[in-house]
């Protein structure tokens, strides 16, 4: 196994152990706090940043991995240029929010195309549309890039064998699984107030997104400890 790979692996290892801690934890105090059935509502946006913050945090992670420094001392010259330093950060963050924008669009169209009121639960419908752009394009942005982000989402994913980029397509796709399966509750004749649209479909999102992290963990610890043994 490569340095890079096995750094790669205990960064995601890292990642997917702080999500499997704090995202549950989320999930129970909403339940606790009898919010769960807020998900659809703009009261639910505090939880996204929460989501958005962590995934932020996440960032942090290379600085306790010394070795996943990849660029040599060495090549940090100054830039000749600093004037200009500030641009390529802001072209990002540009590119970050026109993208974004756009696939929240993109979103909502889709769910009005499988069955959302279009004339009515613009609020509901706007809310789960920024539940699955905070679960799959953010995270797959902050560490990919936006670049990255949008070939994993469009499937054309050009990062073979990058672990990273593999578990968050897993992610994404998991997340969206999620969405689809809860949809099935809403039309069943069980009169519950968890199936109110889009209730169902934000758990089914947030559950999916749980699980694949769970899942990427359980597939990913197998793999180092091979390594290990390997190397030995």
């Amino acid at each position: 196994m490569g340095v890079g790979n096995k750094l790669s692996q205990r960064l995601l290892i890292s990642y997917c152990s702080f999500t499997c801690i704090y995202f549950p934890g989320i999930l129970i105090l909403l339940k606790l706090n009898n919010n769960l059935y807020n998900v659809g509502k703009y009261k639910f946006i505090p939880v996204l940043l929460i989501l958005l913050f962590a995934e932020v945090i996440k960032l942090m992670f290379p600085m306790f991995h010394s070795e996943s420094m990849l660029i040599p001392r060495t090549e940090l010259k100054p830039s000749s240029k600093p004037r200009k330093t500030w641009f390529k950060p802001m072209k990002e963050l540009f590119k970050f929010l026109l993208a974004g924008f756009l696939l929240s669009i993109i979103y909502y169209v889709v769910i009005v195309l499988f069955g959302a009121p279009i004339l009515t639960q613009h609020e509901e419908t706007t809310m789960l549309t920024a539940t699955l752009t905070t679960l799959t394009f953010v995270p797959a942005s902050l560490h990919l890039g936006v670049n990255g982000a949008l070939e994993i989402i469009t499937g054309a994913q050009l990062q073979k064998g990058n672990v990273l980029a593999d578990a968050i397509k897993t992610n994404i796709q998991a997340t969206l699984l999620g969405t689809w399966l809860g949809a099935i509750a809403i039309p069943l004749d069980w009169d519950r107030p968890w199936q109110a649209w889009p209730i169902p479909c934000v758990l089914g999102a947030l559950l999916g997104y749980t699980i694949a992290h769970f899942i990427t963990l359980a597939k990913t610890l197998p793999m180092l400890r091979l390594g290990k043994k390997v190397h030995r």
